[in-house]
C-alpha cells in the first residue's frame, strides 16, 4: 500500500476505489435500491448497482496493473 501511495498512478486507483465503494453507500443510503425498478426490462436496480461496482473495480484493476505497475 505504501508503494501505491508513492506515485500518482497509486493515489488515483485508489481513489477511484473510494469513488465507487462511496457511490455504492450514497446509492444504498438515498433509497434508489429499494425501488423495484427494472432497468432494460430484466434487471434490477441492485443488480445493475452491482455490476457497475465490480466492473468499475475491474477496470481499475486492469489498467492499473498491466500499464502502470511499477515493479515490472
Amino acid at each position: 500500500m505504501r508503494e501505491m501511495l508513492q506515485h500518482t498512478p497509486g493515489k488515483v486507483f485508489l481513489l477511484v476505489l473510494l469513488g465507487s465503494i462511496v457511490g455504492m453507500l450514497a446509492a444504498i443510503l438515498s433509497g434508489v435500491m429499494e425501488r423495484t425498478v427494472l432497468v432494460l426490462g430484466f434487471i434490477t436496480m441492485p443488480l445493475l448497482a452491482g455490476i457497475l461496482f465490480v466492473l468499475i473495480w475491474l477496470v481499475a484493476y486492469l489498467v492499473y496493473f498491466f500499464k502502470f505497475w511499477p515493479f515490472r
